[in-house]
């Protein structure tokens, strides 16, 4: 579990975190609340997400997601049961 929230992350945190969880073997439940994170860093995670079969929850509330951005969070994880958004 890891806990990031309110730390100003942004899209360049939320796609540097992306690309770590592209290679994520442990972590289960990663917390980005407020954080400033828009579509292109949702889109970031989405995709990370899509390959990374071990993420089982993510907290994004309180960011500035629009309609892309949480399409591309949703379609990622859509079919994955048990897993908490």
């Amino acid at each position: 579990s890891l806990s990031l929230s309110y730390n100003g992350i942004r899209d360049a945190g939320a796609a540097a975190i992306a690309e770590a969880l592209r290679g994520n073997g442990v972590l289960t439940t990663l917390n980005l609340r407020y954080n400033g994170i828009g579509d292109e860093g949702a889109v970031a995670l989405g995709e990370a997400m899509r390959v990374n079969g071990v993420l089982k929850a993510l907290d994004i509330n309180g960011n500035d997601l629009g309609d892309e951005g949480a399409k591309a969070i949703r379609d990622a994880v859509s079919g994955r049961e048990g897993f908490e958004l």
